[in-house]
């Protein structure tokens, strides 16, 4: 749990919709001429406005000397990392990152949410008091990385620390202040971390698909007085075309139409480009990713429009791939996996000889800002795992919690990270597969279903316990004191621990009042995508539910039984020990 100063307000605790500037000031004396209206040139000046009269009534200590030195319309050592429109709930965030003498204090953040007229809806934030560690290192940064190269026994080139930038960090044991440099994606996996078999509960690491075979990237917390490994974490988790209408067999002999691109005007060869999307779809044939193949110099090409039964993989991939875009562009109004409108790539018929002998490959993944899919072998042939819709919305919102949240991939935050992907692959599955989508009676909880070894499927979304997992947070795993999260303990139990959260969001989709459900599948949707994107990268538990809490009051702002449906999301929580 992170020891930074938490901290959250939300105008819906006071009853109303926003509260405006003016609201901040104090009463002029009787008789004294009204102060001029406040007004803002900007909403990042007005968001800072907002921080500053908040922590200046916070009474802790560490928040008011966040304050004391400035002026009073500039909050110390923030920095605007991103602006975004919120149009489900017709608001505006802003997420600052903090620093300390232009230093960055690791895992501090605030978002700050407004209307269209600038007043302000919640405020969301982890902040660190001024840090009690001189900002001079006295390690280099090449010397930095040999003590992770030492640590971990890893060749690293000279050049793997390039990125490397001075941090802040506050030790979660201890509370402690550090200097440190900040490594990202280094090809070095902790000490114990590529021997899954000594972990308890072997088979329950990870998604239950075994290590993922791509090249090991943590990253790296170094003490830049002494060299201590402080922590560590994994870093893995143009011109449009005319599109064309294709058609093809996937790989549950069903027959799919998508959208490509032809290769010319007037010629019939189509590729698996959708110009409207930006989704694209690859076929390695096989390539070993170990040997760092090429990427291929085309989408999946056929001759005409029809691509029959020539790449069932492909095709799979690239009409889930759009269905996962789809639901997050028309229910969530996101503008792809960014907001950005990022391409999406995928890669099919992946292999890695170090994980698994060709052509097998029990895994897909999100790694480098793109799918990659291996295959199994089913009746007789191998079968893509881009076949599962859960399992590729999953991975994709990976992605999206990594340009919104960017949940650190460790612990608590880590088991949030994997819950909100497990979260959107239940929710877009169903969407598009349950016999009705608005009734969750109908649904298939399973997610991975029979892609464990013994047949059964990776996780149960209603009932943990049915995959050997955990359901409530009396039987929360810990890191065991001194331990540092590594492949053997999955990241501090990640997909362990993720279950509990899991269960508390099947709880809003069931929950029932007077025999109706409180909530729909699109509210649920919203609220969990919304609540995650406004987490700090170390949040827990505790503070997921108040996001959601947080969204909730603008999101059913104008419905009658609004604190009803604020009281359930908490209930919802609170039965699995979540408060």
């Amino acid at each position: 749990m992170s020891q930074l100063q938490g901290f959250h307000y939300h105008a819906g605790a006071e009853g109303a919709q926003a509260r405006s500037a003016e609201s901040f000031r104090s009463q002029p004396p009787a008789g004294a001429p009204d102060a001029p209206a406040l007004s803002f040139n900007s909403n990042e000046a007005a968001a800072r406005y907002y921080l500053d009269q908040l922590l200046q009534q916070d009474e802790r200590p560490a928040m008011r000397s966040l304050v004391e030195p400035e002026l009073p319309e500039r909050v110390p050592g923030l920095v605007v990392e991103s602006e975004r429109e919120v149009p489900a709930l017709g608001t505006r965030t802003l997420r600052f990152s903090q620093t300390y003498r232009d230093i960055p204090i690791f895992g501090a953040s605030a978002l700050v949410e407004l209307t269209a007229s600038r007043e302000l809806v919640s405020v969301n934030g982890q902040l660190g008091e001024a840090p009690e560690a001189s900002p001079v290192e006295s390690l280099s940064r090449p010397e930095a990385l040999e003590r992770v190269a030492v640590f971990t026994g890893a060749e690293l080139p000279a050049d793997a620390g390039v990125g490397a930038r001075l941090n802040f960090y506050k030790k979660d044991d201890d509370g402690s202040w550090h200097l440190a440099w900040f490594f990202t994606e280094l090809p070095a996996e902790p000490p114990g971390a590529g021997d899954p078999g000594t972990a308890p509960d072997e088979g329950l690491l990870g998604h239950g698909l075994g290590r993922r075979p791509v090249p090991p990237s943590y990253n790296y917390l170094v003490d830049a007085h002494n060299g201590e490994i402080l922590f560590c974490y994994s870093a893995a988790p143009t011109a449009l075309a005319v599109p064309a209408r294709c058609k093809g067999i996937d790989e549950d002999e069903e027959e799919q139409t998508f959208f490509g691109e032809l290769v010319a005007p007037n010629e019939t060869t189509c590729r698996l480009n959708d110009p409207r999307r930006m989704v694209r779809t690859y076929d390695l044939k096989f390539a070993d990713i170990d040997n760092n193949p090429r990427d291929p110099d085309f989408p999946v090409e056929a001759a005409s429009s029809d691509y029959g039964t020539t790449n069932r993989a492909a095709v799979s991939a690239h009409a889930n791939a759009s269905r996962v875009l789809d639901f997050y562009n028309v229910v969530l109004q996101r503008n792809g996996i960014d907001d950005q409108g990022m391409d999406l790539i995928s890669l099919v018929n992946v292999t890695a000889s170090s994980m698994q002998a060709p052509p097998a490959l029990l895994n897909a993944f999100w790694f480098r800002h793109r799918m990659w899919y291996g295959q199994i072998q089913k009746n007789g042939r191998l079968v893509s795992l881009s076949r599962f819709l859960d399992v590729i919305a999953h991975e994709l919102t990976h992605g999206v919690i990594e340009t919104t949240s960017n949940l650190v991939y460790a612990t608590q935050s880590g088991a949030l990270n994997e819950s909100f992907a497990d979260i959107a692959g239940v929710i877009i599955k169903n969407w598009y597969e349950a016999p009705d989508r608005a009734d969750v009676s109908t649904w298939d909880w399973e997610i991975g279903p029979g892609l464990r070894p013994d047949g059964r499927p990776l996780r149960n979304f209603a009932d943990p316990s049915r995959t050997g997992h955990p359901k409530h947070m009396d039987n929360f795993r810990h890191l065991r004191p001194g331990e540092l999260p590594s492949g053997a303990n999955d990241q501090g139990w990640v997909h362990f621990n993720s279950n509990i959260h899991n269960k508390a969001v099947h709880n809003l989709l069931t929950m029932e009042n007077n025999g109706a459900r409180v909530f729909t599948v699109e509210d649920v949707a919203v609220l969990t995508h919304l609540g995650m994107a406004r987490l700090t990268p170390l949040a827990t538990f505790p503070e997921a539910l108040q996001a959601l809490v947080d969204v909730g009051q603008t999101y059913f702002g104008g419905d009658a039984q609004k604190q009803e449906k604020v009281d359930s999301i908490r209930a919802a929580y609170q039965l699995v020990g979540i408060a």
